[in-house]
Formats: structure tokens, C-alpha cells, sequence
């Protein structure tokens, strides 16, 4: 709670009181001292009897569905419950929200006795994905003069996820391997005990259990043995996000289009059965990016996707320690080099695919089309 602070009406009731008080001691005019006092004692009795005034909310916000595509509709219901000790006040509140949500919502609570519960519900349209926090919820507290005024924020946040825009992508498959038509599918085998076993570096939440001393002492850094696995189809999902290297970052901008061919992406192998790993640089600073997800999972990831001011290289770096059948990337014709150097990032022998985002259509405000390699 923010402390009850002094209101222009209390300020100024304040300083006509001193000055009150003041000149009536200077001129000898007792009963206008007492006037003068009981003015400028009016906005201080104020200040006080705010702390004692304050009441206890506790809020609930609920959010129907917190999982939204752009253009859709959730609705939010706040329940607020007078926990203290006595009645509360009639209050104003508004519900702090991302302006790209639009305006802030405004709501009337009652009075409320104690124990009592009053529930008020609002709905959102956002027009773009991204992960938006809900509340909390911001009460103006006046008392009856209009001399203070304090602030309450009850409660906590609740999260909206909106997902990418997802184009569907028809029946195109990706590139088998081999003669036979079978899926490429990297798989390695550890057997107890042997020195040639097949080994990787060490990742952060690995069982040290597994690490295999003799390639450690060997490499002069931790390695792992591989467990033994079963096969199945694994795709690496890549995002060029680097801010350089995108024309804006609005609805029609070139990362948002990026975003947008990348879910597309994922939903369409997931239905066909492929385990996903996203690598974008999120995901590289916090450790994620060897997880393995579901196309959902790849969609929550990419509605918190933002343009980094870093290099290519964590990210690529990342996406080839990943074993994978297929990589998926996303990148800009922005900077030769780095294009180069995303071939490397595909695992010998596994199926790629690079969606190639013509930046210059951008700067003139058109839009791009994909180009596969």
C-alpha cells in the first residue's frame, strides 16, 4: 500500500490554517488562532486515521481461456473479498493492464461486509501474440473530506499467453533419408563398462552419474555417456531473432512474420508425429533449448519471443549439440556470413529446411514469401 498522501484540497487546507494561525498571533486575534489550528490539524487527523481505514482484499482472478490465438476473446473475472475486520468503503478501482491490451478497465466495488464476496468480469480482444500480465488490481483510497488519498494493490497477477498466428501448411513432408524411405533418426548406445562408449559434453542437469571419466580426462572437460534410446523422429526448430537483422517488430514487421512461419512449423510436424526442440536465444540463455516439445509447448515459448541485440552464434552453437532427424530455421537474407554459417547446424545426415525472410520487402512494407534450401 502507498502511504495516504496530501490531496491539493488537503495541502491547501494546511496552509490556510498555519497562515490562519500565524497571523493571528501576530495580531492578537485568539479565536481566529483556534480556527487556524483546527484547519491546518484537519489534513494531519486525515493522514492518520488513512492507516487505520486501510482494508484487507484478497483478490482472485481467473481468465477463460488463458490460452488465446490473435483476434480471440478472454474473459477475466475478478472476485474480491473483504478479509479484515470491518465493513469496507465503496471504492474505484482499475485493473492495470499492457496497453496493448487496451484501456484499463474500471471498476465499481461496493460496499462489503465482512467476509462478503463481489465478482465483476471484463473481456479482452488482444490483436497480437505475446504474454501479458493481468492486474494487479490498483484501489484509490479517499477519505471523506477529500483530504488524503492513499493506494491499494491487492492481489496478484495472472498471465494471458497469446499464441503466433499458425498458417497451415498442407500435406508437405520433409525429405526422407536414405534408399529404404526410413527417417533418419540419431540414436547412441552406452555399454557399461566400455572405453569407446559414445560420449557428449556435459549439459546443466545432467546426473553425474553419467559422466564417463576417461573421455573427461581425455577432452580436459566433463563428458557424458549417451544412454541407449528409442528411435524417434526429433526435429530442431531455429529462430533468427537478432534485432539487426529484422525490418520491425509490429504485426506486419519481419520478426513477427519470422514468429509466425516457425509455429506454423511446429503445429504441422507435430502432427505428424515429431518430438520438437526450439532453439531461439530465450531458450539458449535459460538452459532450454535441449528440451524436448510438444507443438503446444513450442507455440508458449514462441508468444514470448523477442528481438535480441546479440549474435547468431549462441544459437547455433546450441542447435548443433541437439541430435536431430531435421532442422527447421528461420532466418533473414540480411547477413550472408551467418547464413553460411547455419549450414553446419543441421546434423550430418538429417533433412533441413531454411525459410528465408527477404528483409528489403519489409522495409517497403511488403510482405515476404518463404524460400526453402
Amino acid at each position: 500500500m502507498r502511504p495516504p498522501r496530501l490531496t491539493t484540497r488537503g495541502l491547501a487546507f494546511l496552509a490556510a490554517g498555519l497562515a490562519a494561525a500565524v497571523a493571528a498571533v501576530v495580531l492578537g486575534y485568539p479565536d481566529i488562532t483556534r480556527i487556524g489550528v483546527l484547519l491546518a490539524a484537519l489534513p494531519v487527523l486525515a493522514v492518520l486515521t488513512g492507516w487505520r481505514r486501510t482494508p484487507r482484499l484478497g483478490v482472485r482472478r481467473g481468465v477463460a481461456p488463458d490460452l488465446l490465438w490473435p483476434d480471440g476473446e478472454a474473459t477475466v473475472t475478478l472476485e474480491v473479498r473483504n478479509e479484515g475486520r470491518r465493513p469496507t468503503l465503496p471504492f474505484l478501482a482499475a485493473e492495470r493492464l499492457d496497453l496493448v491490451l487496451g484501456e484499463t478497465p474500471r471498476l465499481v466495488l461496493p460496499r462489503l461486509r465482512v467476509g462478503e464476496r463481489h465478482a465483476v468480469t471484463y473481456r479482452l480482444h488482444p490483436a497480437r501474440r505475446g504474454v501479458y500480465a493481468l492486474g494487479p488490481l490498483a484501489l484509490e483510497l479517499r477519505d471523506p473530506f477529500g483530504l488524503t488519498r492513499s493506494g491499494l494493490e491487492p492481489g496478484e497477477q495472472a498471465e494471458l499467453v497469446v499464441l503466433p498466428r499458425v498458417h497451415e501448411l498442407g500435406g508437405a513432408r520433409l525429405p526422407r533419408e536414405g534408399d529404404a524411405g526410413d527417417w533418419h533418426v540419431p540414436h547412441s548406445v552406452a555399454p557399461q563398462g566400455e572405453d569407446d562408449v559414445s560420449t557428449r559434453h556435459y549439459r546443466y542437469g545432467d546426473d553425474l552419474r553419467r559422466v564417463h571419466w576417461p573421455a573427461t580426462a581425455h577432452r580436459g572437460q566433463l563428458m557424458v555417456r549417451q544412454e541407449e534410446r528409442p528411435a524417434r523422429r526429433r526435429a530442431t526448430l531455429v529462430l533468427d531473432s537478432r534485432a539487426r537483422a529484422h525490418w520491425g517488430t509490429d504485426e506486419d514487421g519481419s520478426f513477427e512474420w519470422a514468429v509466425s512461419a516457425l509455429a506454423s512449423a511446429a503445429v504441422h510436424l507435430g502432427r505428424q508425429g515429431w518430438s520438437l526442440s526450439l532453439v531461439t536465444s530465450e531458450t539458449v540463455r535459460e538452459g532450454t533449448a535441449a528440451r524436448v516439445l510438444g507443438a503446444e509447448a513450442v507455440l508458449r515459448e514462441l508468444a514470448r519471443a523477442q528481438v535480441d541485440w546479440g549474435d547468431l552464434d549462441p544459437v547455433l552453437h546450441a542447435a548443433r549439440e541437439l541430435p536431430a532427424g531435421a532442422v527447421v530455421a528461420v532466418a533473414t537474407d540480411h547477413d550472408e556470413p551467418a547464413l553460411r554459417r547455419l549450414v553446419p547446424a543441421r546434423p550430418y545426415g538429417a533433412a533441413g529446411v531454411l525459410l528465408l525472410v527477404r528483409a528489403e520487402t519489409f522495409a517497403r512494407g511488403a510482405l515476404a514469401a518463404p524460400a526453402g534450401a
